[in-house]
């Protein structure tokens, strides 16, 4: 049975609106929900992991999403979280579009193989540009929640 992204992403996972306009700012204000949530404690030290993988290579990967993603010692499992831009979000992206979704991965070093997984299912999923259109037009987390589920159903 393939993978399930939902498993993984639960709807206080999902930003409605983020206020960020840069790829650093964005990163910060969502380890800082995520952090709120409970699900992680030491935001400076995921935040620094996140930032040491943009500088490697932007993982903006064009038509307004990107997939920052990082394994931590924070979690015991794989956490997604998906946010919404509507302002959209200079995130270096190799297109030069701005970011409007923002799906973020962290994972557990020991399941490098379930982060891999999410990873390929992430990019089934984003070839819908009418599943991304619809997240960035939800008007709430609820529509982004339905939106998700729905094209998950289909892949």
């Amino acid at each position: 049975m393939a993978m399930r992204l939902k498993t993984y992403v639960h709807s206080e996972c999902f930003i409605h609106d983020l206020a960020a306009k840069t790829r650093a700012e964005a990163l910060r204000e969502i380890v800082r929900v995520v952090a709120g949530k409970g699900i992680i404690k030491d935001q400076a030290a995921v935040l620094e992991r996140l930032l040491e993988r943009e500088r490697i290579q932007s993982t903006a990967v064009g038509s307004g999403i990107a997939i920052p993603h990082c394994f931590t010692d924070e979690i015991a499992d794989l956490v997604i979280v998906v946010a919404r831009a509507p302002g959209g979000i200079a995130f270096d992206s190799f297109d030069g579009r701005p970011t409007h979704v923002v799906f973020l991965l962290l994972g557990n070093r020991q399941e490098h193989g379930l982060h891999l997984k999410a990873l390929a299912r992430i990019a089934r999923l984003i070839k819908s540009t009418a599943f991304i259109e619809r997240v960035v037009a939800a008007d709430s987390v609820d529509g982004m929640v339905r939106a998700f589920e729905e094209e998950e159903a289909k892949i």
